[in-house]
């Protein structure tokens, strides 16, 4: 039996999934990055990132210095350290992709991804890295 999905259908489906599970699973749910790039129309690094435009920004609990910028509670994709002015980007959801898919450098990760926050974000003069460090990975997983 074969079942047809309109464009519209997949796209929400997609972008769904990026906001529900993480963008790896919605990758994989397509067929590989060449389709989900077809699906959503991706053709730069910042076509990527503008998927992630409309996440919800939260202050933290514990925190008071941290901005958490998530879609939803417990899977934080960024977080903005006020006292350093660092962003750090999830690795498994962001940073990753740009490395794999797009073959980007760190630095030039780190300049696509600062010139994406302050146009969205309004966060100037910030600086990024992604979430390697287990206490990061930690948070990035928070409750909060």
């Amino acid at each position: 039996m074969k079942i047809l999905i309109s464009e519209n259908t997949l796209l929400g489906g997609v972008k769904s999934m990026i906001k529900n599970i993480e963008t790896q699973s919605a990758i994989d749910f397509v067929g590989g990055w060449e389709t989900f790039c077809e699906v959503l129309k991706i053709e730069s690094p910042m076509d990527f990132l503008h998927l992630f435009d409309d996440l919800d920004v939260v202050q933290s609990e514990e925190k008071e210095h941290w901005t958490l910028f998530r879609y939803k509670k417990g899977h934080n994709l960024m977080i903005y350290d006020r006292i350093t002015n660092e962003v750090y980007i999830s690795n498994e959801d962001i940073w990753v992709v740009l490395v794999v898919e797009f073959s980007l450098t760190n630095p030039v990760i780190r300049k696509v991804t600062k010139k994406w926050l302050g146009e969205v974000y309004k966060l100037r003069g910030v600086t990024t890295s992604c979430t390697f460090a287990s206490f990061l990975r930690t948070w990035m997983y928070s409750t909060i």
